[in-house]
């Protein structure tokens, strides 16, 4: 068990490693780019899987509610809004909620959905969360290894530690000044999303979404919608946000005006995401008065009532390497493999990391083995998610060949083990 740790990237996959080491008497800080304080969320959903929810009943100790299963899933196919429904349960909160839950468990943060942050526990290391703190090197010593960070104030500092986690995301700064070995790619299509307060729609089509997930299956494009809390933490019916999200293709070309879709209200082009409230209003508009026509009823009483929606290039990346340095940097997370997010398994990965690695600091197994399960398993949805993009997206062709290439290395893995 390491004795100081720096953690770059103040997200979920940053404040699940950074508790479970405070919790076991390591000081930590977290170094976050963001500036602010407290993070703006989006109304963004997430999905839980069984290693979120056994991290958070091992180390929350807020009492808060964090999720809220699904009873079932509903398909819909084209305008039958019934086609087929499934059991298939997914436990579903707001990135918002989880990211309160999780800061009030690591250095106390009260906020609307956790007013009152527990107490540290016996032996509990010291902990800080730096916002606004970009990381500009990344170096080994004899003394551990050496983080360089620059402040808003400009002012440049350096702290050292047994080891550096870097939990930074798709665009990690820690894997780009590590030169890690990281395909990175555009999908050919994007995501819209939003949210709409069941307040504000009819009582008709918030029955019709109410506690399920649902997907709408279209002609290459497709929508899911689910329920989640806003950010106060009120899963209370009428309080709730739909959630959307709605992918469509759209290829880098100058034909489809990618670069204007991608300009925000402010004429500032966007390299991946036009955020919450800065989409501009004609190109909302015209999206919409082009494929609504193609929408059953219910998704498009969403879409007219929702007041700021914002788009992201759907990118995916994965890297063949998760220590470097002898095992004292790590990727975490999206760090290490971002996916598509079809199967919604960002958050769950960031778990099974911290508790694969819990497993290496009891000596149960290697570090060498937990690097060889992570990118192993990383590679296996990377892949998978890509073949459900294809097969709902972008035609019979793409998805053969991703297919293939999934049965392939799903092959390799099971002689391999054999």
């Amino acid at each position: 068990m390491p004795k100081s740790v720096i953690i770059v990237g103040g997200s979920i996959a940053g404040l699940l490693h950074g508790i479970y080491l405070k919790r076991h008497g390591a000081n930590v800080i977290i170094l976050e780019q963001d500036p602010n304080p407290r993070r703006s969320s989006h109304n963004a959903g997430i999905c839980f899987g069984p290693s979120v929810q056994e991290f958070l009943r091992l180390y929350n100790d807020t009492g808060i509610q964090a999720c809220q299963p699904a009873v079932g899933t509903r398909l819909t196919f084209r305008q039958n809004l019934y086609w087929r429904d499934t059991g298939i349960v997914r436990h579903l909160t707001s990135w918002g909620v989880l990211y309160r839950i999780l800061r009030a468990n690591f250095d106390g943060l009260a906020s609307d959905a956790v007013t009152i942050p527990p107490p540290a526990r016996a032996g509990d290391g010291q902990c800080s969360y730096l916002p606004g703190q970009r990381v500009t090197s990344v170096q080994k010593t004899s003394d551990g290894v050496v983080v360089g960070y620059l402040g808003e104030d400009g002012k440049e500092r350096c702290s050292v530690a047994d080891l550096v986690i870097g939990a930074d995301g798709l665009h990690s700064t820690v894997r780009g000044l590590l030169n890690a070995p990281v395909v990175k790619e555009y999908s050919g299509y994007v995501s819209w999303r939003g949210t709409v307060c069941e307040a504000k729609v009819s009582p008709e089509t918030a029955r019709y979404f109410q506690d399920r997930t649902v997907l709408s299956l279209l002609k290459r494009t497709y929508i899911v919608c689910y329920i989640i809390p806003p950010d106060s933490g009120s899963f209370a019916p009428g309080t709730r946000l739909i959630n959307w999200v709605w992918y469509c293709n759209l290829s880098e070309t100058p034909e489809t005006n990618f670069a204007e879709l991608l300009t925000d209200t402010n004429g500032h082009l966007h390299a991946n995401t036009v955020p919450s409230g800065l989409v501009r209003a004609e190109i909302w508009k015209s999206h919409l008065a082009h494929m609504l026509p193609l929408i059953p009823g219910p998704f498009a009483e969403l879409f007219t009532q929702t007041e700021q929606p914002f788009i992201t290039k759907v990118n995916d990346a994965l890297c063949s390497k998760a220590t470097f340095f002898d095992g004292r940097v790590l990727l975490v997370g999206d760090a290490l493999a971002t996916f598509r997010p079809h199967f919604a398994l960002a958050t769950e990965q960031a778990a099974r990391h911290c508790l694969g690695l819990a497993r290496v600091w009891k000596g149960e197994i290697t570090l060498q083995l937990w690097e060889r399960e992570a990118v192993d398993h990383a590679t296996k949805i990377w892949l998978g998610s890509r073949v459900m993009g294809a097969g709902l997206l972008r035609g019979w062709v793409e998805f053969l060949l991703l297919a293939w290439k999934y049965v392939v290395f799903f092959c390799k893995i099971k002689t391999r083990l054999e």
